[in-house]
């Protein structure tokens, strides 16, 4: 990947006088490259993502810019550079319409300005700002896979101004294609995606490839704002191609240290949104997956069983009162009462009444799915 137009041209205005006409929603098109282009032909020549300059030498007049534009448009350049002078004079309406309905950024610089000059600092930038991208991925890879090494990656993430005690949380993206052929392609395009929606909010981020999937570690990204990006990047990537894309979400930690354990999280709400065959899954939204992932982590079963089992058992506790036995026999029989009854040896209204009170404490009907849960939790308070 590279950098973002609103990024490439930070300081244009002043250093080269480079103005902004149209297309400010798009400013965050990616720019992988900058060519000089005068002839409308050569748009088909564009691997997409390229800053076009053009001066309108060897052109007669302005009237072939639309049809030239819309080339660019169609060959995903991300924006259009005009060199103002003795072979443009001024940029024409027409032009300037069609760039507004597409947002299609399009600049303008003065002639006195050396074309040379601004392309090669350009070039210059986008060949840094991927250095520094892959310096990042790189430290990040460290920080999850070898959090001990923190000599190595600490110094690196604080110089590019990662705040190491911010709240991080990891993005781990599947790719389903038809063949592999185009893989390097895809996920190219997942990358550039992702970077464009993500760069709305802030660049305090890093995307990489990790084995098989595309991973993205966040800086103080909200949960919503990153739901919302991910089902975005569905739409734009399941939207007439060939592949599709699946996405988990983490937990968000505090601190660089949280990134292996958000890592694993991420990558087995994964796994688990594969076996459900969801598009979508996030870490707080997988149910009884969040035991099974975090097996090892005993605060968050003593957690589970506290969000579950625990307001049954205070009120046992406080009152002197069975319930919870009562329930776990109840679970245990699939909810039938009179098994419980014979096994209490009460009347089955007895049970009847108490089932009722224990479902008005949980706050639960205590169906399929939340009777499961129960039921881990009983496992859970055996266990811990």
């Amino acid at each position: 990947m590279a950098i973002t137009l609103r990024h490439l041209c930070k300081y244009a205005k002043e250093n080269y006088g480079m103005k902004l006409i149209c297309g400010e929603k798009n400013m965050n098109n990616v720019v992988t490259w900058v060519h000089m282009l005068e002839d409308p032909e050569t748009a088909s020549f564009l691997h997409g993502q390229e800053l076009i300059f053009s001066t309108g030498i060897g052109q007669d007049n302005t009237d072939w810019f639309v049809d030239f534009v819309k080339g660019l448009v169609d060959h995903k350049a991300s924006g259009l550079v005009l060199n103002l002078g003795p072979y443009i004079k001024a940029v024409p309406q027409d032009l300037i319409d069609y760039c507004n309905e597409v947002q299609f950024p399009l600049f303008t610089v003065p002639w006195k300005t050396r074309i040379v000059d601004i392309t090669n600092d350009f070039c210059r930038k986008i060949v840094k700002a991927e250095e520094n991208e892959e310096t990042v991925a790189s430290a990040f890879r460290n920080a999850i896979f070898f959090p001990e090494k923190s000599f190595e990656y600490r110094p690196i993430l604080e110089r590019k101004a990662f705040n190491l005690d911010a709240e991080f949380s990891v993005v781990a993206i599947s790719l389903q294609v038809p063949s592999n052929d185009k893989l390097a392609e895809y996920d190219k395009s997942v990358r550039l995606h992702l970077k464009k929606l993500l760069d709305h909010h802030s660049d305090r981020f890093s995307i990489f490839r990790q084995d098989k999937y595309v991973i993205a570690v966040l800086q103080n990204f909200p949960l919503k704002l990153i739901e919302g990006s991910l089902t975005r990047l569905k739409e734009i990537c399941n939207n007439g191609q060939s592949y599709k894309i699946r996405s988990a979400i983490s937990e968000s930690d505090f601190g660089i240290l949280s990134l292996p354990r958000n890592y694993r999280r991420a990558i087995s709400v994964l796994r688990v949104a594969e076996r459900q065959n969801k598009d979508q899954l996030s870490y707080g939204n997988i149910g009884l997956y969040q035991l099974l992932i975090e097996v090892e982590d005993m605060k968050v079963l003593k957690k589970f069983y506290e969000d579950t089992l625990g307001p049954l058992a205070s009120f046992d506790e406080k009152n002197g009162t069975d319930y919870m036995d009562i329930l776990k026999s109840y679970l245990e029989h699939n909810n039938s009462v009179e098994k419980v009854a014979k096994e209490a040896y009460v009347h089955r209204n007895t049970i009847n009444y108490k089932i009722k009170k224990i479902k008005e404490i949980l706050g639960s009907d205590l169906d399929y799915q939340e009777g499961l849960k129960l039921l881990m939790a009983f496992h859970i308070i055996e266990f811990l």
